[in-house]
């Protein structure tokens, strides 16, 4: 049971040990390379664009795929548009990196409320 548990552990912290060890040089161009994307997305939200702006964020996610970010903004996205299946996966796998994210939880918590009175109402 232990070495159930503590194999797939031993094994995250060697990965992550080894992306620890990088060469930092290329951390800052891809740092604004994603924050580049974030304003861009920002842009096509302004232009009534959400699917571009999930595009863009998905790049982002692509980029760093530790960051929970581009997973929030995604699910509000999604949320906003009332597309709350997908709004909930996205706010899941924002939990999944932050599993403290308050806004990703509320996300979550009224997507399925919605998503749950919907189904009763159908019936």
């Amino acid at each position: 049971m232990i070495r159930q548990r503590l194999l797939p552990m031993l094994l995250g912290v060697a990965v992550l040990a080894g992306c620890a060890t990088e060469g930092t040089g290329g951390s800052a161009p891809r740092a604004a390379v994603s924050g580049n994307l974030y304003v861009q997305a920002d842009a096509a939200l302004a232009a009534r664009q959400p699917e571009q702006a999930i595009l863009l964020l998905q790049s982002a996610s692509v980029a760093h795929p530790v960051d929970k970010k581009p997973w929030v903004r995604m699910a509000q996205i999604r949320f906003d548009a009332s597309q709350y299946g997908e709004a909930i996966s996205h706010a899941q796998e924002a939990l999944a990196r932050d599993p403290n994210d308050t806004l990703a939880y509320s996300i979550l918590a009224v997507s399925g409320l919605r998503v749950a009175s919907k189904a009763l109402a159908d019936l």
